[in-house]
């Protein structure tokens, strides 16, 4: 049982026990009642129905469950809880007979025809027997709740508030005020352990317990809409130079910008060219002080909340680029912000968190749709119109992963919600002219505010540069550098950060000033020229690593951390092979992130960028530092047909991006300590490495030239890392103790990479494992829901990196291994069977899209063909309804009427094939009893 909950039972037990105890020893006030019965007896009456409910719902749940290895009370408290429970039930069913016995009723009720029904219903033996029976359930509770079990409260209290911090949700003064009232309980209840107890602490823990569970289901909510990359863009945006943007904030400024502030007006477009600012300017203004100085003369009275949301079509998370992206960030912000709304957006879950402890999967994924989502949004807007108002800045609506007529008719929905207005950036694409700009007064187009910003940057940077202005007191002919370049940046900021960079370097090698106008004349105005042109100057010697750097960085599924690129930059084949399983010691991480970060200057000229922060942990050094891109247009441009082609020519011939990075997964796993495999939300190597095998291995397996080196690896990452493990167990990510991901909470040792590899659909590598050792297959889908992987990795359940045609046939031919093994799909384990979760996986109306279901189709084939039960009863759960269904009710509603006759046909033949064996067993079983006879 949960802590919180026990202590919430407790806490409810004990004040049953008060008031029963006050009840049977006072009864005179009964005719004061209004309804026939003290006040008393109506609040008991009332805590004792609570009280039997919530019993009720203990009883029901499984023994001894915790989330995400939380701690939970042990068998023998919960057993006696329970009991007592039970007991308390029993005495509420007698006193409830009793008070309704006793309610008098008419008008003419007396004191004297009050204490004659006390008398005759209540004997003073009874009312002593019942005092007994309170005062043992009182000693039993004591005894069942011991101070250990109440310490390790403590400690969950202590990681909510841990918690609390990660999320940044605005409840941090609530949850310290929590700690302080419970330790202030639990030091009163043990200065008065040797005494009789009284219910006062008991009380306290009681709230104390409730609030907790309310903290706790906010932060579930919360933690449900957050996504691991949420942040991401928002950090790798370039905060702006000092002093500039300033222009935005003049009231007289034809951008109009803080009138629309004050006003009430819903939309306000910032456009510009490619490389112009318009993330930065949107950073700057979303987190500026006198923004929101503007926007709360706008709120008046009302509380003001702003969320931002940036765009990143580079990004391999989904998230970054799609509209349930924007709205999970949207509204992730306004709850943390605004926690007390959760109840109210999430009723449904918030009660099922409150009480049961979780939110139901196939609830949990329909919330996360983007009509969903959009309806939370809504319902908070319309709820709280009178005393909030909200401001978003969304970024790069041009970066968005779909028709611009899509996030268009979006930010049309949003400005249509109550007391709701927008400030959204994008290139001038024609679309948004047409929508945004046109003829509205709300809009600006950054380059042409910028030439001030431009130029007090170039003195600042280039201007102020002491070998610059040394060179100028010797020629007194020396070029206006600083006014040329304003002059031709042309309002693009980017151009100009890439010029002023190539002039201080020549300054560093003591350019000559007419080296550093040569720099400047040779500079191309357009920037995928000027990118062209950087590669070229790459020193013959560097070019093909250089190639390895950049093809590695476009091809990638993920974000790669800083010590990633050091791994694969060592150069050697046999790095991984040879390397030690142990954790450099910190002066040789330091070593290696700056080697590396130095190496990446030279190799990618600046293009590719590291982020420069001191590391605080193993979690900073392993997975920390992210390299992305200079600018999103350094992207754009070596993803072009020639850029590609002149990457090619210059890498070798057997370069693999996904093998270099899978090489340099394995350095990282042996390199991180045994302690950071415990998979948690906030551990972010193992979160990493596990995205990351997912997504780059099954690649490398579907390659003929590279999969003996696959199948190498992960022997030799196994036998490597099994022995680091202490433990004979290997604990999962949070997502996949799920009982809908995996049999178990844990793997045993010997068999957890083959496990993942199933997950990861490695099919090659985990066939041809099979063939060697047969009971293996057997041992992992004892542990592993092995079909339902592979039927996932079919229609793609990680929705932020969706699987490849070629992921999606391994997935089709990893179901026909483990069928053909004779892997069950009607076999239950944890209460389901696999077919029914395959068939709740594609239920949710909204989760998945008629692609997902249609590519679903093989596999169901095979499935049926295999004995899957056509009559399986599926159940869907979420906050309007209860839905069960019959597995050929669902597959009728998803396929048309051809499809689904080829599944009935599958099963008509299957059931025929069935019969004639049956029969065929019978006639054999007679033949050889005849035989017998003749005999």
């Amino acid at each position: 049982m949960d802590p919180l909950t026990a202590v919430g039972l407790a806490g409810n037990i004990i004040t049953f026990i008060d008031l029963s105890t006050k009840v049977v020893s006072r009864a005179k006030q009964l005719y004061e009642s209004a309804s026939g019965a003290t006040s008393e007896n109506d609040e008991l009456e009332s805590l004792t129905k609570n009280l039997k409910d919530l019993a009720d719902r203990t009883r029901r749940k499984p023994p001894n469950t915790s989330r995400n290895g939380h701690f939970s009370l042990n068998i023998t408290s919960e057993t006696v809880l329970d009991n007592i429970s039970q007991q308390c039930i029993q005495v509420a069913d007698e006193l409830l007979e009793t008070l309704e016995s006793v309610k008098v009723k008419g008008d003419g009720r007396t004191l004297k025809s009050a204490f004659q029904a006390v008398k005759t219903v209540w004997k003073q033996d009874s009312i002593d027997a019942i005092q007994r029976r309170l005062d043992r359930i009182s000693k039993q509770l004591m005894d069942g709740m011991s101070m250990e079990q109440l310490e390790e409260i403590n400690r969950r209290l202590r990681e909510m508030a841990v918690e609390n911090t990660r999320l940044e949700a605005n409840r941090s003064k609530e949850i310290n005020q929590l700690r302080e009232d419970f330790n202030s309980a639990v030091v009163k209840l043990k200065s008065n352990v040797e005494e009789e107890p009284t219910p006062g602490a008991w009380l306290i823990l009681s709230d104390t317990a409730r609030r907790g569970q309310a903290y706790f289901a906010e932060q579930v909510i919360l933690q449900s809409l957050r996504f691991s990359s949420i942040e991401s863009r928002h950090e790798s945006i370039s905060k702006e130079h000092s002093n500039t943007f300033s222009w935005i904030f003049d009231q007289a400024s034809p951008t109009k910008f803080v009138e629309w502030l004050k006003g009430e007006d819903g939309v306000y477009w910032v456009s510009g060219k490619p490389g112009s600012g318009k993330s930065t300017l949107i950073k700057f203004l979303a987190g500026h002080d006198q923004t929101k100085s503007y926007l709360e003369e706008w709120a008046g009275d009302k509380k003001l909340v702003i969320a931002n949301f940036y765009f990143w079509n580079a990004s391999t998370n989904q998230s970054q680029k799609s509209q349930r992206g924007l709205l999970r960030t949207i509204l992730y912000q306004i709850l943390r912000q605004c926690p007390e709304l959760i109840q109210m957006a999430y009723r449904d879950q918030w009660i099922a968190l409150t009480s049961d402890g979780k939110v139901l999967k196939e609830s949990r994924d329909e919330l996360l749709t983007v009509p969903a989502l959009l309806k939370t949004l809504g319902n908070i807007s319309t709820s709280t119109a009178p005393e909030t108002k909200f401001c978003f800045f969304v970024d790069g609506l041009d970066e968005y992963d779909g028709r611009p007529a899509d996030i268009i008719e979006l930010m049309d929905i949003l400005k249509s919600f109550q007391n709701v207005k927008t400030c959204v950036s994008s290139r001038p694409w024609n679309e948004f002219e047409d929508h945004f700009g046109a003829d509205s007064s709300w809009k600006l187009y950054v380059q042409d505010f910028t030439r001030s910003d431009i130029l007090l940057y170039v003195q600042e940077t280039l201007g102020k540069n002491s070998r610059f202005q040394q060179l100028q007191k010797e020629d007194p002919e020396c070029p206006d550098f600083v006014r040329d370049i304003v002059y031709q940046a042309d309002g693009v900021f980017l151009w100009v950060f890439l010029v002023t960079r190539s002039l201080l370097d020549g300054l560093t090698n003591s350019d000559r000033i007419k080296d550093l106008q040569d720099r400047l004349n040779e500079t191309p105005k357009d920037l995928r020229d000027y990118f062209k042109r950087i590669l070229f100057s790459t020193e013959n010697r560097y070019r093909t690593q250089t190639a390895r750097i950049f093809t590695i960085a476009v091809n990638t599924e993920l974000v790669l951390p800083l010590m990633m690129y050091w791994a694969i930059d060592q150069g050697t084949p046999k790095h991984v092979f040879q390397c030690p399983v142990e954790t450099p010691a910190r002066e040789i991480l330091d070593s290696r992130l700056d080697n590396m970060r130095r190496r990446l200057k030279v190799l990618s000229k600046g293009l590719l960028n590291a982020e420069h922060t001191a590391p605080e942990s193993v979690e900073d050094y392993m997975a920390g530092f992210e390299v992305t891109f200079l600018h999103r247009t350094v992207n754009d441009y070596l993803k072009t047909p020639d850029t590609q082609s002149m990457l090619q020519s210059w890498s070798d011939d057997t370069f693999n991006a996904d093998w270099e990075i899978c090489k340099a997964l394995g350095a990282l796993a042996k390199m991180t300590p045994p302690a950071k495999f415990k998979f948690a939300p906030s551990n972010r190597i193992t979160i990493f490495m596990f995205h990351c095998f997912i997504l780059h291995p099954p690649n490398v397996d579907q390659n003929p030239l590279f999969r003996a080196d696959i199948a190498s690896l992960l022997e030799h990452l196994q036998t490597a890392l099994a022995p680091a493990h202490l433990e004979k167990k290997v604990f999962l990510p949070t997502r996949m103790t799920d009982p809908y991901y995996l049999k178990r909470a844990d793997l045993d040792r010997d068999i957890a990479l083959i496990s993942l590899c199933v997950c990861g659909g490695i099919f090659n590598y985990v066939s041809e494992k099979f063939v060697k050792e047969p009971k293996l297959c057997h041992k992992v889908t004892n542990q592993v829901p092995a079909l339902v992987w592979s039927m996932r990795r079919i229609h793609g359940i990680w929705d932020i990196f969706p699987p490849s045609p070629e992921q999606e046939l391994a997935g089709v031919r990893m179901l026909e291994v483990f069928l053909a093994r004779g892997v069950d799909p009607n076999a239950e384990f944890n209460g389901v069977t696999e077919w029914r979760i395959i068939l709740e996986d594609l239920m949710p109306e909204g989760s998945f899209t008629h692609n997902q279901r249609s590519k679903s189709f093989e596999g169901l084939k095979l499935l049926l063909r295999h004995g899957a039960d056509f009559q399986q009863q599926c159940k869907l759960e979420n906050s309007r309804h209860i839905r069960t269904a019959m597995a050929s009710e669902l597959l009728r509603e998803w396929y048309d009427a051809d499809q689904f006759g080829v599944l009935e046909d599958i099963v008509k033949r299957r059931e025929m094939k069935k019969k004639m064996r049956h029969r065929m067993s019978k006639k054999i079983g007679h033949l050889k009893l005849w035989v017998s006879s003749k005999k």
